[in-house]
């Protein structure tokens, strides 16, 4: 297409124009100010452009100037929900649009209460909200959002006067996987007075609270209780086949008038028992020098059965010793879990056997030349041989004490403990077995 000189200039003048506005728009706001007419935000995903909007401070029908644009960016930045930001201005010398053009910050993570038992969470979140309106119950992992929470719910606990520090943590839950900021009151004295399991039948409550009694008189701490709960009292659970018994956040009561339990708390640990499971089969996968017949036998289980998480655990220590048998005594298993619909549960488990391994050396220390010797002579793996972890095990727990007795028979003097020990070598791929033995302490008459 062929442009006339005519339609050129025309062009010129127009964006010329352009620029001139663009100009006197930025000229205007930079000397005398302007009146804000809009806000935009360009390039979010997934914050609210009101969010934004309400933590620049800035005001639709303001008059503001650049001093004013330049101080609303700084304030969005070091929020830290941002990685890049500029902003531009459009419009005439009177009234003016600002677009902000951003890149978000990664991630957000959650923001955690660990021992805040005089407020509720809602409580909490309107106390943040007060210095930061934008809050969600998310931080971002930069910029200054954190240390405003802190000043937050330190102005909370002065207000009200209770005394203690305000503190944060980066914390990663491993229960659940994720990281979270985690804010706690340092100094404060909030003893653990009782403990309540709403939801416990199938593990009677009563049950649950004796399992847990070094919690009592505690300071009370959302994440230790939590934790406990996991990893302490979920075994129950597993034990009868309720592999997916769940505890809930625990949840804190004043225990106002509790005999000796001053500024204490009464805590309720929810719990959903689930179902109780039935084993359905062990599916294989990585496994080479066991098959998966072999793999199964070991472990132990049959269909129809109880899927006990006790004896599934120790199946899988089975499993281990069947490999180191072979030599293999850096394999690795890894379960994933598929839960239908009759109730049953099939057990998937990824095998790394990894490489095998031959006998090295039998070290024996702490005995005369003569005595180890003759033990050496009770050692039945030669040097090169592959590797058999049942032979150690065998040694430890019959040899050895048979040897120490019958040194004791001939010598009243001989009291001493033997403590085994395997140090596979990677490099080598040879496993030196070492025995230590030490002088056993006399016993008091």
């Amino acid at each position: 297409m062929v442009i006339s000189t005519h339609h050129s200039r025309q062009m010129l003048r127009a964006i010329l124009l352009l620029v001139t506005l663009m100009a006197s728009a930025s000229l205007g706001v930079a000397q005398q100010g302007a009146r804000l007419r809009k806000i935009e935000v360009v390039g979010l995903r997934r914050i609210p452009p009101a969010q934004v909007i309400e933590a620049s401070e800035l005001k639709i029908g303001d008059t503001v100037n650049s001093a004013m644009l330049d101080a609303a960016s700084t304030r969005l930045m070091q929020t830290g929900l941002f990685k890049k930001l500029t902003y531009r201005v459009r419009g005439t010398a009177g009234e003016v649009a600002v677009i902000f053009e951003v890149e978000e910050a990664n991630r957000n993570l959650p923001v955690v209460f660990e021992n805040f038992v005089w407020f509720t969470d809602d409580e909490l979140h309107d106390a943040i909200r007060s210095d930061i309106p934008f809050f969600n119950g998310t931080a971002p992992e930069s910029g200054d959002t954190t240390a405003k929470i802190t000043q937050a719910l330190q102005r909370l606990l002065n207000e009200k006067k209770i005394p203690g520090r305000v503190e944060m943590m980066p914390y990663t839950d491993l229960a659940k996987g994720k990281q979270e900021f985690l804010f706690t009151v340092k100094g404060a004295k909030i003893p653990v007075c009782a403990l309540r399991f709403p939801g416990a039948e199938a593990v009677p409550e009563a049950e649950l609270i004796k399992a847990s009694a070094s919690l009592l008189n505690s300071d009370y701490s959302r994440k230790d209780i939590a934790g406990f709960a996991n990893y302490t009292l979920f075994p129950l659970y597993r034990r009868l086949g309720r592999l997916r018994a769940q505890f809930q956040e625990p949840t804190p009561a004043l225990a106002e008038g509790v005999p000796n339990c001053s500024g204490g708390v009464i805590v309720s640990v929810p719990v959903d028992e689930g179902a109780v499971y039935t084993w359905a089969t062990a599916e294989w996968s990585g496994n080479q020098s066991l098959s998966a017949t072999e793999l199964s036998a070991t472990l132990g289980m049959k269909s129809g059965e109880i899927a006990d998480g006790f004896r599934i655990d120790a199946g899988l220590k089975e499993v281990q010793k069947a490999y180191s048998r072979k030599g293999y005594v850096a394999v690795r298993t890894k379960e994933d879990f598929e839960f239908d619909a009759a109730q049953r549960v099939t057990y998937r488990i990824a095998v790394q056997e990894g490489r095998q391994y031959r006998m090295g050396n039998l070290i024996i220390n702490g005995l005369a030349p003569d005595l180890s010797q003759e033990l050496k002579q009770s050692w039945t793996l030669a040097s090169g041989a592959v590797f058999d972890g049942s032979l150690v095990d065998d040694f430890r727990l019959n040899t050895l004490p048979k040897f120490i007795g019958t040194q004791m028979q001939r010598s009243l003097a001989f009291r001493s403990t033997a403590m085994t020990e395997t140090r596979p070598d990677a490099q080598k791929l040879t496993v030196d077995v070492t025995i230590t033995f030490k002088e056993r302490p006399p016993t008091s008459p």
